[in-house]
């Protein structure tokens, strides 16, 4: 077969820490058993300050055969706005995508395996494999689905592999650390951009799943695996920069959908705030929880503004009944469970016959 173009959006941001796992992605890229001619990878630098740009485009350099565009922004727009970039600077004949983390790493086979199904499945938008976690047999994510909480869920996570998924399934989203998008529907959909800039980052690939169900093209996984990751180097786990894009993005995205629950969602939030500043329960993070409130407010309000509106009923969505909220607040262990429940009895249906 004619292997169709692909272009690698690659983002690097202030890397220097983690360098060895980020030249070892690049390598990954470079090593790829695919038509040389047929790929190409764009890196977006995201303003880095600490060397790792000079030190990615030194490694870049090394790499004659293969085909690059390498971009340097004079600040950092994020996961959002990074891919953004790189979106619009794709080869124009390029008819997939292809994201990868800085902290993935796709195996030799990954982009063959993504491409082969997509080609034979023209409805599929957004595609992935299995992505386990670094350096185990673990699985990172092997599909996320959104809750009508607007919490998400990642398929098979910290699962060992192989698990129950056997088959291609349909999913609200597929994750973005390696994530393979058909570029003739994210036209159609979104327009000559993959995300809404605002978002920054935590409020991304969920968000396009979503919009693209609404346009009724699918996203889906598939058991295979292709790549590995390590999560969470990016933002760091847990910081409070992440926290804040969390929540006010979840606020944000409630503002903009047609879940039933949203006014549950914006108290739980206003309650975790108000909790937040009575406890003061880590230096800082009453004002960002705060702060991530009414920033969320305010961003839906304006996107709702511009005419962003998205039938999350549209997609495949775990559906919580009004008795088990309670549960959802108190626990993460309910919420896990809830979803492993909800799966093992919505598996047959999800998958793709």
């Amino acid at each position: 077969m004619v292997w169709p173009k692909v272009s690698i959006i690659w983002l690097n941001y202030n890397s220097s820490r983690i360098l060895p796992i980020v030249l070892e992605s690049l390598e990954s890229v470079v090593g790829l058993d695919y038509p040389s001619d047929r790929y190409e990878l764009i890196v977006v630098d995201n303003g880095s300050t600490d060397g790792s740009f000079e030190r990615v485009k030194d490694f870049l350099e090394g790499r004659g055969s293969l085909k690059k565009k390498v971009i340097r922004l004079g600040r950092n727009l994020g996961f959002t706005g990074g891919n953004n970039v790189g979106f619009t600077a794709r080869d124009k004949e390029s008819k997939y995508v292809l994201l990868l983390n800085n902290d993935a790493i796709i195996f030799q086979e990954g982009l063959k395996t993504l491409v082969e199904y997509a080609e034979n499945h023209n409805d599929v938008a957004c595609l992935q494999g299995i992505v386990l976690k670094y350096g185990t047999r673990l699985i990172d994510s092997a599909g996320d689905y959104v809750d009508e909480l607007l919490q998400t869920h990642t398929l098979g996570y910290y699962h060992e592999y192989p698990w129950i998924l056997s088959k291609p399934v349909h999913v609200t989203y597929v994750d973005g650390s390696c994530a393979l998008y058909r570029v003739e529907h994210v036209l159609r959909c979104i327009g000559d951009k993959l995300f809404i800039d605002e978002f920054f980052g935590y409020g991304d690939d969920n968000v396009l799943g979503l919009m693209m169900w609404n346009c009724r093209y699918r996203s889906v996984a598939i058991p295979e695996v292709v790549a590995s990751h390590a999560k969470g180097l990016t933002f760091g786990r847990r910081s409070t920069f992440s926290i804040y894009l969390s929540e006010r993005n979840r606020v944000a995205l409630s503002i903009v959908t047609n879940t039933r629950y949203k006014h549950i969602i914006l108290s739980h939030e206003l309650r975790n705030a108000i909790t937040s500043v009575l406890r003061v329960e880590v230096k800082g993070l009453p004002q960002v929880r705060v702060r991530a409130l009414y920033d969320g407010i305010e961003l839906g309000k304006r996107l709702r503004s511009k005419g962003l509106y998205i039938d999350v009923y549209k997609a495949p969505l775990v559906k919580i009944p009004l008795r088990n909220i309670g549960g959802h607040f108190i626990a993460r262990r309910v919420i896990v469970k809830y979803f492993e429940d909800w799966i093992a009895k919505n598996l047959s249906f999800l998958t793709v016959e």
